[in-house]
């Protein structure tokens, strides 16, 4: 996959591969196996989070248009909106930014 240059100093990106409940870091490359079912991948606190920090969630068996994955917000916002978000498309690759309070997590690449 390369190597991913992260915007938190200090912070090293680490690739994980998940098919249950994950709570995850600061810069996180999640690798999502949603064969077995759907599942929910909590974002950092806002209290761990600097404007820059990047998650990025692999869809990577392309069965979450069946098994969903939830993206819980964990307090923060995503998109400005106070609500979780659902990834539904088979094969996606969603790379979300922290920015601030007002805006949360937004969705940079998908």
């Amino acid at each position: 996959m390369g190597r991913y240059i992260n915007a938190t100093p200090g912070v090293a990106s680490q690739v994980v591969t998940q098919s249950t409940t994950y709570q995850a870091k600061v810069n996180d490359r999640i690798l999502a196996d949603c064969s077995g079912g759907p599942f929910t991948i909590t974002l950092p606190a806002a209290a761990d989070t600097l404007a820059g920090d990047v998650v990025q969630i692999y869809d990577i068996t392309g069965n979450s248009a069946t098994n969903n994955i939830t993206v819980g917000r964990n307090s923060s916002n995503i998109g400005g909106s106070a609500a979780d978000l659902t990834i539904n498309v088979a094969n996606a690759v969603i790379t979300m930014t922290y920015t601030n309070a007002t805006y949360g997590w937004v969705i940079t690449t998908n």
